[in-house]
């Protein structure tokens, strides 16, 4: 085992879940289910949930009790899931852009990664895109196919692309 992965007692990885992380840090809490299989899944799953960590002190910590189905994480920096958030199918959680926005020449360069920060009791719905630098408050709903980059404080309802803030929930 790596020793860097740090995976607590009841976490769960079905067999095509797909994780890299070379000598960089994981974490996954209590509980922590990682879903790559369709079956008994209430919507499709486009893909496994594969976790990427590619960048030198690089890390990613999911807390207890969070479901992780069929997602997409990339990190080159830090992604940080709070304890009992569910992220559905198709969502894709990348803390860089890949290439350098102000570019003569795309095939070469990358941008600066920003750390990712979700908090807890989140539900991210569907086929949503988490760009690099967002925080996402605790109690907060990500609507399905919204793409997310900025600061969204605790209970409140995401939608749209780019995403917005729709409504706050009455959540204690």
């Amino acid at each position: 085992m790596n020793p860097k992965a740090d995976i607590k007692r009841g976490v769960r990885i079905d067999l095509s879940t797909k994780i890299s992380l070379g000598s960089n840090r994981l974490v996954l809490g209590e509980n922590v289910y990682l879903r790559s299989t369709k079956k008994g899944y209430h919507a499709g799953m486009p893909f496994s949930t594969t976790i990427l960590i590619d960048k030198d002190g690089a890390e990613c910590e999911i807390g207890n009790n969070c479901r992780i189905n069929g997602c997409y994480i990339h990190t080159q920096k830090k992604i940080k899931i709070g304890e009992n958030t569910v992220i559905a199918s198709g969502t894709n959680i990348i803390d860089s852009n890949g290439h350098e926005i102000y570019s003569t020449n795309r095939t070469v360069g990358r941008d600066e990664p920003e750390e990712i920060s979700i908090g807890a009791n989140v539900w991210i719905g569907l086929n949503a895109i988490i760009l690099k630098g967002t925080t996402i408050g605790m109690n907060s709903i990500v609507s399905a196919g919204s793409v997310v980059k900025g600061n969204f404080p605790k209970n409140s309802l995401i939608q749209g692309n780019p995403a917005k803030i729709i409504k706050t929930l009455e959540i204690e």
